[in-house]
Parts: structure tokens; C-alpha cells; sequence
């Protein structure tokens, strides 16, 4: 096996704590020693029914990202003449596969350490562990196979070894702290020799009974106990047991597994909470709220109010907070970052703990807005006897003036809606790009904007959209309406709100579709084009990959893995599938890198139910994936590429082999607009609890007459009053 050259972290300094604190800085790109290897699978997370406890993998440093499997960030801190360099090492890992974390120290005199954040980003100390309830909030429903309630962390456990260069013991205190500070530690020696050993912290030994704020672990090498030394240790596989039982996957009937998946996916919309109630991003991004996440998360509530995933007056409460902040925040055409958003729209991305424009190139969003009006209105639909949350809901969805976003003037794009606008730099500010499909969130925001009593558009900006049709494969006589990236979520997105199965053709006048029907078609195709794009060898194509198969598909937008030096820690990707406008304009391949979302074949499953739920039991068999605290991770690959360019000279991805990883790659964050589609579409597949409440909504119902003619129910009804 080749050895290639390497270098240590780059580290980002964030502001140090009141002196005298050590200095700490976080994490950041990543350089790291790289082999080739045969990959080896370890034994999947998901325990056998027999062993008495969970283990939790908190951080296995195997997908080298900035970021530990709890969501939470990670970096050193030194004291005095203390040093410390962290990297990533795939010569030297505890089990078959992976990195371990290798610390080069030298503590002439004070102190050096890593630091690790329990959940979410250290700064955002409102975001910890119940040590004592790890669940916090979440309940149980009947015939969910696990066991929630009061689950307590009952140990820690670490595999450490030395480099074998001399016959000494690095003394490593490992320490816990709180939101509020330590709560106690405990002093591991660890030989320095070459073979692996585990280390147990048992969580009794901690010297406080509050253990409902945790927030950090740090392993912190001191001066005074390693004799002024410098050398290099490894750490590998942290692991948090629990006492909860374990539930293997496996066994459980497809309704079982369903709810254990739902239920977990509406967790994240009760754990990762701003303080104004807003949904974040990402669970890893404690500082951002996404608008469109939070549209989801509301519909989320009514789930699990439904369901009794968690206490129904809780979420009632959290329903109409969210409500009545939305109403509060500061709206207005004033460039910078002081505005929450504009006639009624609102800007991509929030602040956290603020509510105000993230950025000052976020953009003024229609379809994020579109996604936070559709759970708005399945709240007043579904809390009919809460009178603050169906006048807190009117107020919102009647002042978006969704015939303000039309574009009015002569040309190509004359009566369609705009894609977004941004502050200035005139007083009318700026409208960028077209909407342009007529699926996903285009289809949505007609419906809505169809519909809507004070503000509604005509039919035309429904029809002044292209239409644009493929196949796949080339040879299927079966034609799809597709979108520019063939990208999964522009074909169920709209369908995770709305039931379009018996509504029909729409009533375009020369290209009517059964839209419900070429979603369908589009799921089938991008199932396909994974099967087909399948390969048995790691690394040997970028337009073939081993991750693809009957069982791993659905390719959508997602966080993909990114090389060394990479000034984010993951990238955002609109991965697709054949076919794609982009291919039937310009013979170009669609954007594709062997990287698999979860919620791409979940959120199809009312389309293709079988092979949805075979998919999903697929996905609790790759080790790491499922995490029985948060549920699902947001993607992987066992292929693992990056993607180099976008467009390269002749238009296509270039797609490039992560060779600087020893095995797969999981991304186990989890992502607002993500869980969200998978925890409505399952829901919907269970009970069609979402559809029903959009069915009764009036705006929804007008708007859906307008594009396919009055449904047949409702000519039923106007006939029989």
C-alpha cells in the first residue's frame, strides 16, 4: 500500500474564555494521513435483542469531519507553554476500518486537551444532554418497539493506545462538564504501547446528582502528570451506554419499524429548537433556522400531537409560540440583516435566537415561505379549538402577497413567478431569477398562491412555465415532466402535503399531465437509474458506484463529503437522477457521487411502498447509520467521492475518489428539510394524517380546483348541501 505525504489540522480560533481560561480553538480543514484498504464492515450498531444495554457511538473519527456523531463540534485548548496538534490517522484505528484520533503533545509546563461538545455547537450552551433522560420530551406511542422514557446514561468508554516508543504511561484526566461547569473527572493511565485498550468512566463516579445539562467531555493532558513530556497518543471509539433496551430493526413488523422511524425524525423538531422555538437548519448548526424546516416542523407537531410522541399540550404551546413570533418579527424592504422578511415572505435563513435575515446575501424566499405557509395552514386545520392558533395562522398565510412575486414585464418569462429578491440597491430592490418546473415546490407554491383569499395570482403564471419531458431509460415510452437536476425531492416534495392520486390531469391546455402519475413515473426512474449505476468495486468509476442497488436509492439533495482543506465541513449537493432537463438541453450527466439519503427512498414510500420499506430495512444494516438517540444519519456512502467541479470544460460533474478515507462515509447530522418530507410521507402512508388536513383547508382546495377542475368530492358535496 502507497503512503502519501500528510499535514495536522488547520485550526479556526474562536474568542477564548475570560482569562484564565485556556485557550481553545475549534476544528477546522482537515489534513490527514491516507492508505488505501480493503474495507471491512463492522458489526451494525442495532444490538442483538439479548444484550442488556445501548451502546451510543459518540464519536469513531472514521468519516474525518468536524462534527462527532452527536452533532456536537470539537477542538484543543492549551495552557501556559503547552502544545497541542490533532489529526486524523488511517494507519493506526481500533477495529476494521476508519481513523483514530491521533494527539501530539508537549507540556513543558501547564496544560493542553481536546474538547468535545455533547450536542449541537459548544457556543450554544442551551443545547445539552439529560444525562438522567436522554430523551428529554419524547414519548412513546402504542406499538413503538422502544423504550423512551427516563433512558439514563450509565457509563462512558473510550479505546486509547500509546506509539510504543518507550515504557510509559500518558496520564489523560478525562473530565465532564455541564452547562454550567464540571461536574467531575476521572484519571486514566495509558500505556504506551502499541496494542488497543479500552477505558471505562462509569457515570456514577461523577460528583454531582444534576446531570440534566451536559454539555462536554475533554481528555486533558497536564504537566505535573506526564513529568513534562512531549509524545503522541491515539483515541478511537467513544461510546455512551445506556440503559435503554436495545431494538433491533430486523424483527419488527413494517408498521413497527415505520413508527420507529417517524418517531425519531419528529425528535429532531423537539431537541434541535432555537430559544424562539424555530426549528434549526441542521442539528450541527446551532446558530441558523431554516423558514422552510420550520413550515415542516409545525406539521411535525401535529404528527406527534397525534400520535403522543410527546405531552399534547406542549406542542400546542409550541405551536402557537412559533405562531405569534412569526407575527412579531420585524418585517420590511430595509437592506442588512435588521428584517425577518417582506410582504409577508420570509428570508431563507434566520438567525438563531433572533429571527432576522441570517446573512446579507440570503435571499427573500417563495418556497420556503410556501413550505412554512403549508404547515401554518395544516396547524389551523389540525388545532380547530385553539381560536389564538386559527387567527395566528389567518394572519400569516393572508398577508403573503404572492402577486407581488409575479414577473409583469414583456418577454420570455412574462407572468412567471420570480425565484427570490434581496434589499436594494433602488428602493424596489432586486427580484433574481424565475421559477421554472412544474413539480416540487413550483407546483406547491401554485396551489397555495391559486388559493389564497386576499393576494392570489391567475392561472397564467401556472401556464407560462416551460414543460420539458424525458424518459428513463432513453428506450421507456413513459414520459416525465423533469426538473433541471432530476434531484428526488422535486417529485415528492409537493406530495408529502398534498393527495394528488385521484385529482387527475391538470388542465393545461396542450400538455395535460396526471401529475401524481409522472412523480410516480420519476420515483420509478431515479430507483432505476441507482440499479443501473450500481457497481461490485470501490472507487473503480465516478458514474458507477457500490453503494447503489435495488435496496439503496433515491437520489436527492444532500450534504456530500468534501476533500481536505475543504473551507466547509461538508457541501451541499442537489444530487439526480436521469431524466433532467439539464441532459435533454445540453447531453450533460446528472449530478451523482455514490452518496445515498435516507429520506430520498423513505419520502417516496407512498409511490413505491415496498421498495421504500425494503430500503429503509437496508439502511439499518449499515453500521453507524442508524443511531437509536437521533435515528437515522442524513446520508452516506460505502463509495465515498467528492465532487471536484460542479461543471467541468464539457459541462459534466467531476467526480473524484475520497481516498483520504479508510472506509465509508456516514454524515450523521440530521437536516430540518430532510427528516421533515420522510416524517410527513411515512405519516401519510400510515394514517394520510397530513393529507386529510390539507384537504380541508379552503386556500389548498381552491388552488387545487383551479389547476386539475373541481375535484369530484367536491362536486359531490356542492350537489347534496
Amino acid at each position: 500500500m502507497a503512503q502519501s505525504d500528510w499535514n495536522h489540522f488547520k485550526f479556526l480560533r474562536r474568542p477564548a474564555a475570560v482569562s484564565p481560561q485556556p485557550a481553545r480553538v475549534l476544528f477546522g480543514g482537515l489534513y490527514f494521513h491516507v492508505f488505501t484498504a480493503v474495507w471491512l464492515w463492522a458489526t451494525p450498531l442495532l444490538l442483538p435483542a439479548q444484550n442488556p444495554v445501548t451502546e451510543l457511538n459518540f464519536q469513531d473519527f472514521n468519516s474525518q469531519g468536524a462534527f462527532n456523531n452527536f452533532s456536537g463540534d470539537s477542538g484543543t485548548f492549551t495552557g501556559k507553554q503547552a502544545s497541542i496538534k490533532i489529526s486524523f490517522d488511517t494507519r493506526v484505528f481500533h477495529g476494521t476500518n476508519g481513523a483514530s484520533l491521533r494527539i501530539d503533545y508537549s507540556v513543558p509546563s501547564g496544560f493542553c486537551g481536546v474538547w468535545n461538545s455533547l450536542i449541537g455547537k459548544d457556543a450554544f450552551h442551551n443545547q445539552s444532554l439529560n444525562f438522567t433522560n436522554l430523551y428529554n420530551l419524547l414519548r412513546n406511542s402504542p406499538g413503538n418497539p422502544s423504550r423512551v422514557e427516563n433512558i439514563r446514561v450509565t457509563n462512558f468508554s473510550f479505546w486509547a493506545r500509546g506509539n510504543g516508543d518507550g515504557d510509559f504511561n500518558h496520564t489523560v484526566k478525562v473530565e465532564f462538564k455541564s452547562a454550567d461547569g464540571l461536574v467531575g473527572s476521572k484519571t486514566f493511565p495509558i500505556p504506551n504501547q502499541t496494542n488497543w485498550a479500552r477505558f471505562e468512566f462509569p457515570i456514577s463516579e461523577l460528583q454531582t446528582n444534576d446531570l440534566s445539562r451536559m454539555k462536554e467531555v475533554l481528555f486533558v493532558i497536564e504537566d505535573w502528570r506526564n513529568v513534562q513530556r512531549s509524545g503522541h497518543l491515539y483515541l478511537d471509539d467513544l461510546v455512551f451506554t445506556t440503559d435503554e433496551t436495545p431494538c433491533a430493526a430486523a424483527p419488527l413488523s413494517d408498521d413497527a419499524m415505520l413508527d420507529l422511524v417517524s418517531q425519531r425524525a419528529f425528535a429532531h423538531f423537539l431537541r434541535f429548537t432555537d430559544d424562539l422555538g424555530f426549528a434549526l437548519d441542521r442539528s450541527s448548526f446551532s446558530d441558523e433556522v431554516s423558514v422552510g424546516a420550520i413550515g415542516f416542523q409545525l406539521a411535525a407537531y401535529c404528527i406527534g400531537h397525534q400520535r403522543g410522541w410527546a405531552d399534547k399540550s406542549e406542542l400546542e404551546n409550541r405551536v402557537t409560540r412559533i405562531l405569534q413570533t412569526l407575527n412579531r418579527l420585524p418585517m420590511g424592504p430595509e437592506p442588512g440583516k435588521s428584517r425577518a422578511g417582506y410582504r409577508g415572505f420570509y428570508y431563507h435563513f434566520l438567525s438563531a435566537n433572533i429571527g432576522t435575515r441570517k446573512e446579507e446575501n440570503v435571499e427573500l424566499s417563495p418556497y420556503d415561505t410556501m413550505l412554512l405557509m403549508s404547515g401554518v395552514l395544516a396547524c389551523e386545520e389540525y388545532f380547530t379549538n385553539n381560536m389564538k392558533i386559527q387567527a395566528l395562522s389567518r394572519q400569516l398565510f393572508d398577508r403573503v402577497e404572492w402577486n407581488w412575486l409575479v414577473d409583469r414585464s414583456a418577454g420570455p418569462n412574462s407572468k412567471r413567478f420570480y425565484l427570490a429578491w434581496k434589499p436594494g440597491p433602488t428602493e424596489a430592490g432586486t427580484f433574481l431569477g424565475h421559477v421554472d418546473g412544474q413539480t416540487d415546490e413550483a407546483l406547491l407554491m401554485d396551489v397555495l398562491a391559486l388559493g389564497s383569499k386576499k393576494h392570489p395570482v391567475k392561472f397564467e403564471t401556472y401556464l407560462a412555465r416551460n414543460r420539458v419531458s424525458g424518459s428513463y431509460p432513453p428506450t421507456n415510452q413513459n414520459k416525465i415532466l423533469a426538473t433541471w437536476q432530476g434531484s428526488l425531492f422535486n417529485y415528492f416534495f409537493t406530495d408529502c402535503w398534498i393527495d394528488l392520486r385521484r385529482r387527475g390531469s391538470d388542465q393545461h391546455p396542450s400538455d395535460a399531465r396526471d401529475l401524481w402519475q409522472n412523480d410516480r413515473l420519476a420515483v420509478i426512474a431515479n430507483r432505476q437509474f441507482c440499479i443501473d449505476h450500481a457497481s461490485d468495486r470501490i472507487g473503480g468509476s465516478n458514474d458507477f458506484y457500490a453503494t447503489y442497488g435495488e435496496n439503496a436509492w433515491g437520489l436527492t439533495a444532500c450534504d456530500n463529503l468534501v476533500p481536505p482543506g475543504h473551507p466547509t465541513p461538508s457541501e451541499y449537493c442537489v444530487f439526480g437522477a436521469l431524466p433532467t432537463e439539464e441532459n435533454i438541453r445540453f447531453d450533460t450527466r446528472p449530478l451523482h457521487a455514490g452518496t445515498i439519503a435516507v429520506y430520498g427512498a423513505a419520502s417516496s414510500i407512498n409511490f413505491l411502498p415496498d421498495a421504500a420499506i425494503a430500503a429503509l430495512r437496508h439502511y439499518f444494516e449499515v453500521p453507524n447509520l442508524w443511531n437509536p438517540l437521533f435515528g437515522f444519519g442524513d446520508a452516506y456512502s460505502l463509495d465515498p467521492h467528492y465532487i471536484e467541479h460542479v461543471y467541468d470544460r464539457t459541462g459534466n460533474p467531476q467526480i473524484r475518489f475520497a481516498g483520504f478515507l479508510n472506509g465509508p462515509w456516514i454524515n450523521n447530522m440530521t437536516m430540518g428539510v430532510n427528516v421533515g418530507p420522510m416524517l410527513l410521507a411515512i405519516e401519510n402512508y400510515r394514517s394520510g394524517l397530513i393529507w386529510k388536513l390539507t384537504a380541508k383547508n379552503p386556500e389548498i382546495q381552491a388552488g387545487l380546483d383551479r389547476i386539475f377542475g373541481v375535484s369530484p368530492a367536491a362536486k359531490t358535496a356542492a350537489s347534496n348541501p
